[in-house]
């Protein structure tokens, strides 16, 4: 099950929209020190010259997949249960990174996030097609 989606500004590192699901347990805070963590494992992972980090998994009963999309200037940024599939939301990680470079382009103004407001009624799409989403 889907648990939030954040698409990050890579080089300042802003949340540029987050879509989560009613449930989840991450807030606003979380999600803020979650895109900062995830930032710098990038930057620490360029800085050393490892490649670029695409997967960060838990275990455990409420073990989560952290599967990130680089298309620059923008990471998406999903974080799934375990047990989702992994491919199916790289897939869509894939396709909503392109959808938003698609309808904001670069380079992108990433001092006024109201803008990406608009986004999340595609997010919503996206989630009514998948059956690892909340059904509203």
């Amino acid at each position: 099950m889907l648990d939030i989606i954040l698409i990050q500004h890579i080089e300042s590192a802003t949340n540029l929209l987050e879509y989560r699901q009613k449930n989840t347990k991450l807030d606003k805070k979380h999600s803020d020190i979650f895109g900062g963590f995830l930032s710098a494992i990038q930057s620490l992972s360029n800085e050393i010259n490892i490649g670029e980090i695409s997967l960060i998994s838990t275990t455990g009963e409420n073990g989560h997949h952290c599967i990130i999309i680089r298309k620059d200037p923008i990471n998406v940024i999903l974080l799934v249960d375990q047990n989702d599939p992994i491919k199916m939301w790289r897939d869509l990680g894939e396709d909503i990174a392109s959808k938003f470079l698609q309808d904001y382009g670069t380079p992108l103004n990433h001092l006024e996030i109201t803008q990406f407001d608009s986004f999340k009624g595609y997010l919503q799409d996206i989630c009514e097609i998948t059956q690892y989403c909340e059904k509203n």
